[in-house]
């Protein structure tokens, strides 16, 4: 009785495993795949990558994975499909997404990105505290760079901030400040090479709520004409 009581639990247990390893070899790795928008951006454009028609056709996808410089090492992990990059530099960027199931199997895609250099490069970063949020009556610096890629005449910037917000000019890299429009004007023909930094402080005012607030700026030239919005840092975020 005994003996046919152990052979019972073996057998029992030998096709517990067998099921187990039947369905862990009966999974299908997910396909990867993505698209990304604009199809031939420059360098002051946001790449948006979708992966969302990436698929697992006995599960889902929990994960995705982006190396946006072909090295082989992932610079963003994201459990959503959709993500966004600036390019600093033109030419072709090898695009890796690996994407993985419920059940842990990959799957993995390479993509090129041709991305063509702009007569001006614009970036902002914004100097936050390291919890990335400011109190109303705190100051927020706001630091703007122009690399200039081709020869440029008739520069103009224009930075559009939160309405009521002051605005106290700190550097104004040679422009001309127009400070009730919050503009610089350059009249100086600049030549490939040339840096240029743009830095004002913004205060926040004491009665603003806790929220989100956006940053939008544009980059426009005389010669060749341009008009780029100002890419980089946007968002500040208050809290009371």
């Amino acid at each position: 009785m005994r003996s046919s009581l152990k052979r019972l639990i073996l057998l029992t247990t030998l096709g517990l495993l067998m099921v187990s390893c039947a369905e862990a070899q009966s999974n299908i790795p997910p396909r990867a795949d993505f698209r990304f928008s604009p199809q031939n951006p420059d360098t002051n454009t946001l790449v948006t990558f979708d992966a969302s028609s990436s698929k697992d056709p006995d599960g889902s996808i929990v994960k995705y994975e982006w190396d946006f410089n072909g090295d082989g090492k992932f610079d963003e992990i994201k459990t959503v499909p959709t993500t966004t990059r600036l390019f600093d530099r033109a030419g072709e960027w090898r695009i890796n997404l690996r994407v993985t199931d419920n059940r842990g199997a990959t799957g993995s895609i390479s993509k090129i990105v041709k991305v063509t250099e702009a007569p001006v490069t614009v970036r902002r970063s914004l100097a936050l505290p390291p919890s990335g949020t400011v109190a109303p009556g705190q100051t927020v610096r706001v630091i703007i760079v122009l690399r200039i890629n081709q020869t440029i005449n008739g520069l103009g910037l224009d930075e559009d901030p939160p309405k009521g917000w002051t605005v106290k000019e700190v550097q104004n890299g040679g422009a001309i400040l127009k400070k009730s429009e919050l503009q610089w004007l350059w009249t100086q023909r600049f030549s490939p090479g040339q840096t240029i930094a743009v830095i004002y402080d913004l205060i926040v005012p004491t009665t603003t709520p806790t929220s989100t607030f956006s940053l939008k700026g544009l980059l426009t030239s005389f010669s060749p004409r341009l008009a780029a919005p100002v890419v980089g840092d946007s968002e500040i975020r208050v809290s009371r």
